[in-house]
């Protein structure tokens, strides 16, 4: 028998009410998980009928069979069964609960996610679809000549049903359902959406978005009715398993099943619903692929994609069209390609309209912020990011993902800002949001710790104390390893944090008069690492290849081995002015990483003047007067005079030096930042006017769209 102290410990301490009705319904639960757990023929025949119970509790019963170890095989075959998974994923309102079930099999290595992605995969496969239409027909003869007129004619009324409820006008419940701690409706007066009655059972995500926006009942498409149901709904299963995986953090199982999907989607007919199906499909598909960073897939997926795209018109729904150019614009951007990602940004944001479901335009705000962060853009990121964070807390809820999700991409914004106090502290709610929904050992929670660590590390540069910073880092890694290959991009970006981190902490030690060789070799060799992986996957003229070089620059100026250090910056430089221009943050960060090494190791103090004052100069054109990085700047420019007896120029940026450090210090003790939070509630049509108010007048967001449109 299950532990009872263990299930009961479950059970909210009890009220003063001891017949309450949540109270009640908990001891109920209590004793239905008592009555599976054993081999007795009871409790199989309780399991076997656990399906049949009504979702709301369904989800319940298997939360809890979820926090017993022995019920976890048990729970294990059970929402492997599609029908049963099928039933769940679509039921929104218990997502959390869902995600929640799924991470704790997970966490004990009941692999759920390959047993579904490979059951969707053998039932809906292009050749497995071929077979069963032979068998069907055949099936489908014998059934006539043997009476089963009466089960065809059901099959035919189920079909139909489905079309009906496809066509509903009333949106369905999905994943914009607030969660109960988060208001009903917006406080700009945007209330939520009245829902079709009908659909308790068999509501479907994008088929009944897109007919919601082309059409009514009276409308449904002829061709449309040549599908039977199971078609329907086995588009509609991999559209919403599929995302639900990558949700969840398995990307590979995702793409498995979006991928079978594509393709049993190019065999249909080609009825007018057929674009928008391909088109969400293929969205889903580029987001899972991009993140797991499948470079070659998602190119693959883009190109289909820009097949597609010709046919785009009013008639698609504006919400797919700008979660597509989102996903875009999120590829490019994972493959630091900085003008494509800005580019179809815009577009999305054009195609962005008021009435957006707030999961929409929360990506789409997002992915826009982040594009124009990293062209410099601080102003309107700013804009876009600070309404998506308001929206996905006011709509989700503090604990929900798409709010944690959001966290991430404004710690993001605030530490390329020079933030970085603040970026710390939302990278840790972050952190915590993601670890409360898919525990220790999930793909996403992997990437919030690198995050953090590397937040940590900027921050406590100046102090010396890395242990938070390498606490973070040793997780990710940890985790990473566990679940990609060894020679996965993600676990390669976690390595190079850890070297980052062990070059300081060797040179700290080094400082103290111990000899800590062996940790530079080591963070040579993850750079390095890291270096092949970004050559191979991205090619040389790449923004990350050119990271890597800079970080092995610095890490061979520590070595001493000062004229490899110089190549390796003069490379950074070079690639990043070609792709950046000669005035981004990345072409400054490299050009005062070579005037140190000049200034301090090779002694050739023109050349380092000429480069600080270069970066310098950039630093001021993006950040202002106080920014972080002027100090070590000033302090290079100060030796380089006083080496060369140029005492005027060195009382002149000591002086200026002085300054900084007061500024500086004013700014932390009022709490003045570059770009303050925006808590005011915009509409979506007043964030697009500001945004390309601004926008317009700036011939790179006017050329970006114009070459968006053009491709």
């Amino acid at each position: 028998m299950a532990n009872n102290n263990q299930i009961m410990n479950l059970i909210p301490s009890a009220p003063a009410n001891y017949t309450s009705p949540k109270l009640l319904y908990n001891l109920a639960l209590h004793a239905s998980i008592c009555s599976l757990d054993g081999n007795t023929v009871s409790a199989l025949d309780r399991i076997s009928r656990l399906a049949e119970l009504p979702r709301n509790l369904l989800i319940d019963v298997y939360e809890m069979m979820s926090q017993q170890d022995s019920l976890q095989d048990t729970l294990l075959e059970e929402l492997s069964r599609l029908e049963v998974f099928a039933r769940l994923v679509r039921h929104m309102p218990a997502r959390g609960q869902l995600l929640s079930i799924v991470a704790a099999l997970m966490a004990n290595r009941k692999m759920l996610s390959s047993r579904l992605s490979e059951a969707y995969v053998g039932r809906y496969s292009t050749q497995n679809a071929q077979d069963e239409d032979a068998d069907g027909e055949e099936a489908c003869g014998q059934q006539r000549v043997g009476g089963g007129a009466e089960e065809l004619q059901l099959e035919q009324d189920r079909a139909k049903q489905l079309l009906q409820e496809y066509s509903c006008q009333l949106p369905l419940p999905d994943e914009d359902s607030p969660s109960p701690s988060s208001s009903s409706s917006r406080a700009s007066g945007r209330s939520s959406q009245p829902i079709c009655p009908q659909h308790h059972e068999l509501e479907l995500s994008v088929i009944t978005t897109a007919m919601d926006q082309l059409g009514t009942a009276a409308a449904i498409d002829d061709e449309l009715e040549e599908l039977n149901g199971e078609e329907l709904q086995g588009i509609d299963l991999g559209l919403r398993l599929g995302s639900f995986l990558s949700e969840a953090g398995w990307m590979q199982e995702s793409i498995s099943v979006l991928t079978c999907l594509n393709e049993r989607l190019k065999r249909l007919p080609r009825h007018k619903y057929w674009l928008v199906l391909r088109l969400d499909c293929l969205q889903r598909l580029l987001y899972a692929e991009s993140a797991h960073c499948n470079f070659k897939l998602a190119q693959r997926t883009y190109n289909e994609l820009m097949e597609l795209k010709c046919s785009v018109s009013d008639r698609v729904p504006s919400d797919l069209v700008a979660m597509t150019y989102t996903q875009i614009s999120a590829m490019f951007f994972a493959r630091n390609e900085y003008n494509n990602s800005h580019m179809w940004s815009l577009h999305a944001m054009r195609r962005l309209k008021h009435s957006a479901k707030p999961r929409i335009a929360i990506d789409v705000l997002r992915q826009a912020a982040k594009a124009c962060v990293v062209k410099r853009d601080f102003a309107r990121a700013n804009l876009l990011i600070c309404q998506a964070v308001r929206r996905a807390r006011e709509h989700f809820g503090r604990k929900h993902q798409k709010y944690g999700d959001t966290l991430l991409d404004y710690g993001f914004f605030l530490l390329n800002v020079d933030s970085v106090f603040q970026s710390v502290n939302v990278y840790k709610e972050a952190l915590g949001v993601r670890r409360g929904i898919f525990g220790n050992m999930n793909f996403h929670v992997a990437i919030a710790h690198e995050d953090l660590s590397y937040a940590y590390y900027v921050h406590e540069y100046s102090t010396g104390d890395f242990s938070c910073a390498q606490d973070h880092v040793d997780k990710a890694v940890g985790i990473m390893k566990k679940l990609v290959p060894s020679n996965h991009l993600m676990l390669a970006s976690a390595k190079r944090v850890k070297a980052l981190l062990l070059e300081e902490i060797a040179l700290d030690k080094m400082a103290d008069g111990m000899d800590e060789e062996d940790l530079l070799l080591q963070s040579e060799e993850l750079h390095n690492f890291a270096l092949l992986l970004s050559l191979e996957v991205f090619g040389e003229v790449n923004v990350q290849t050119a990271k890597h070089y800079g970080n092995l620059g610095r890490l061979y100026q520590t070595m001493n081995r000062f004229e490899e250090a110089e190549r390796m910056h003069q490379k950074a430089i070079k690639i990043k002015t070609d792709l950046l221009g000669p005035f981004d943050y990345e072409v400054g960060l490299s050009i005062g990483h070579l005037a140190s090494l000049y200034n301090y190791q090779m002694k050739k103090y023109r050349e380092a003047e000429k480069l600080y004052l270069r970066s310098i100069d950039i630093s001021l054109r993006l950040f202002g007067l106080s920014y972080s990085g002027l100090e070590y700047d000033y302090l290079g420019l100060c030796h380089v005079y006083e080496t060369l007896h140029d005492f005027e120029k060195y009382l002149q940026y000591a002086h200026t030096l002085e300054n900084w450090q007061l500024l500086r210090g004013q700014n932390i003790t009022q709490n003045k930042f570059s770009y303050p939070a925006i808590e005011l509630d915009y509409s979506i049509d007043e964030v697009k006017n500001k945004f390309f108010e601004t926008c317009e007048s700036s011939s790179s967001c006017s050329s970006s769209a114009q070459a968006t449109e053009a491709k």
